[in-house]
């Protein structure tokens, strides 16, 4: 098997059943949230950073990240994950945070991750990549 990741270079069909199947494993709400069909992965792609990764050329793997500025300092830049999902029994998760990580090495002063939900992650690996707790988040849906 051969992995390869790649910058988003635009949709394909084999890339389209992917995220709607990502989608699905995301999280309850995308139904709710209509899925991909309210997210432009076009513009996103544009302005921040999409990388796919694929196992014999078929997308296994998603990562989306972009470089924000701090709020209190701009010219402190941090790379901060939006997406992180792999097919499970793939390496894909590794290979793209190990990614993740070397690009924010090269354009941030910090990286920051999360664990969502239904991320299959766990904090044991993000701990042996050099992350520490930061926080924890609570959510009140209304």
């Amino acid at each position: 098997m051969v992995y390869t990741i790649k910058e988003y270079e635009g949709m394909t069909d084999d890339l389209l059943s992917f995220l709607l199947k990502v989608g699905a494993c995301l999280s309850f709400d995308y139904d709710r949230f209509h899925g991909w069909t309210n997210f432009n992965v076009e513009d996103y792609a544009k302005k921040h950073r999409l990388m796919i990764c694929y196992r014999d050329q078929k997308p296994v793997g998603i990562c989306m990240s972009k470089i924000i500025s701090n709020t209190f300092d701009s010219g402190v830049k941090i790379l901060y994950q939006d997406l992180l999902y792999s097919e499970p029994g793939s390496r894909a998760a590794y290979l793209l945070m190990r990614d993740f990580i070397d690009f924010g090495k090269s354009n941030a002063k910090y990286i920051v991750t999360m664990i969502a939900a239904h991320t299959n992650i766990k904090k044991r690996s993000l701990e042996r990549l050099g992350f520490k707790a930061l926080e924890e988040q609570y959510i009140i849906e209304v």
